[in-house]
């Protein structure tokens, strides 16, 4: 902290003095005696040391709420028997495929809960780990390959420098588990030829090589976690690009043979049409978790426990209005619970009420639509936003093509050419023919919202 504390003195003149030690600038007059100038040094330490004493025995409090993209909460509330059949799930391997799907919609916290998965995976059932979020430049073959070889070989550097870390400092070299009783030639054989390309061939290989690494280090097996995995996804054309079909059949060809190896896949709810259209029998490679709100009770815990120990309350009458409004989106959780906190804290008061939230609700809806909301429409061509801003007068949900058509001046098959489009920018997802959902929460009343701004600014 930089700033200036006022010198008092009828001299004429005064020179400012940084200190070095504790970067404050200080007026200080320039024809003092020695003497005085010594005694002014020693009170303004005493002085600065005072302040500083009473800045770190009362420091302010931190925000116990967390909102922001793949943030961990203080408390992560409503997630145990996702949490619990993860772990059942790793301890089945390798006889049994070790895979999960977890989708849902933005905003109910499938990052966090993947983040937590891993950790369970490593310090709970011991299996080596490599996590990433995938994105739309790895939709190709050559791409995903690249990154499956890139994430292979450094989840082996990070086994070997761990071995020699663990040696150097304790003598102890980890146990082979000895799970993994087939050769690369045998994994090999059960491929089969590959037309016109060996990169299937290399992706398997590399996992192979990790597992095999994994095991002889003394680790239950080798997991591959990738969230946005929905940005995954093969062309319709037979003679197109397909990295999920490729990934999977890497993925089942080395499970057949009860490699120790798995695979999580996190993403939006468009995650699981794509596995079917790769592979038929992905619906049986996987354990399907769908991630959706909190249930009341649990939302009001996501709420509530982040606040023990800080010394600040909450009224029921607050807890329920914020309840209500959130409709036990995680997300919304948070940035409700930390704007109120700010505003708290600003207040200077040590209770959440009411009359606090009235104050800055429209604040909040502000930051929401900014952070949250407005970046999925900007980021659209102008064709694409005409459309979606025409769905905010539409019935919801689901949006319906036919009410979609009746409110804009376009074909129907126009129409369906810009949802499939919205579909693949992750903004909505098909439900069924003719019928789509918003892939974010509340984005319907977010629409109308913006409308209004929209028609205000025209005015």
């Amino acid at each position: 902290m930089i700033g200036r504390l006022p010198y008092r003195d009828q001299s004429d003149s005064s020179t400012p003095v940084a200190s070095a030690n504790t970067g404050l600038e200080v007026a200080t007059p320039g024809c003092r005696s020695s003497r005085n100038s010594s005694h002014d040094r020693l009170t303004l330490i005493k002085h600065c040391y005072n302040i500083l004493s009473v800045m770190f025995e009362h420091p302010r409090p931190r925000n116990p709420y967390r909102p922001g993209a793949a943030v961990t909460p203080l408390f992560l509330a409503g997630r145990d028997q996702e949490i619990r059949r993860f772990g059942a799930s790793l301890r089945g391997a390798p006889e049994l495929p070790t895979n999960v799907r977890l989708t849902g919609l933005r905003g109910v916290g499938k990052s966090v809960l993947l983040k937590r998965l891993e950790e369970i995976a490593i310090d709970d059932e011991g299996w080596l780990t490599s996590r990433i979020q995938v994105e739309p430049r790895h939709n190709t073959e050559a791409d995903l390959s690249e990154l499956i070889l890139s994430l292979g070989h450094n989840a082996e550097l990070q086994v070997s420098r761990t071995a020699r870390i663990r040696e150097t400092m304790k003598g102890v070299t980890a146990s082979a588990r000895g799970l993994i009783r087939v050769t690369w030639q045998d994994i090999e054989l059960s491929l089969g030829p590959v037309a016109g390309t060996d990169r299937d061939h290399s992706i398997a290989r590399a996992l192979f090589d990790v597992a095999l690494t994994a095991d002889h280090h003394g680790y239950s097996g080798y997991l591959l976690m990738l969230d946005e995995a929905q940005v995954i996804r093969d062309d319709r054309e037979r003679d197109g690009e397909h990295p999920l079909s490729l990934l999977i059949a890497a993925i089942n060809s080395l499970q057949e043979k009860e490699i120790p190896i798995g695979l999580t896949l996190c993403g939006l709810p468009t995650l699981r049409a794509n596995l079917l259209k790769a592979r038929t029998y992905s619906e049986r490679m996987f354990r399907g978790e769908e991630i959706g709100r909190l249930a009341r009770s649990e939302a009001v815990e996501a709420l509530v426990r982040p606040l023990d120990g800080t010394g600040v309350t909450v009224t029921d009458a607050l807890v329920e209005r914020v309840i209500d409004e959130v409709e036990g989106y995680p997300f919304f959780i948070q940035l409700w619970g930390a704007e109120l906190w700010e505003a708290a804290q600003l207040a200077d008061i040590d209770r959440f009420n009411v009359e606090l939230l009235d104050s800055i609700e429209q604040d909040i809806y502000r930051r929401l639509d900014i952070d949250f909301y407005d970046g999925r429409v900007e980021s659209l061509t102008p064709a694409e936003q005409d459309l979606l801003m025409s769905t905010a007068e539409c019935p919801y949900p689901p949006l319906k093509t036919a009410d979609i058509h009746g409110k804009v001046g376009k074909s129907e098959g126009n129409v369906n050419v810009l949802m499939g489009r919205l579909a693949d920018q992750g903004v909505v997802f098909r439900v069924q023919k003719g019928q789509y959902e918003y892939t974010a929460p509340k984005f319907h009343s977010y629409l109308q919202r913006r409308a209004v701004r929209i028609s205000r600014r025209e005015r």
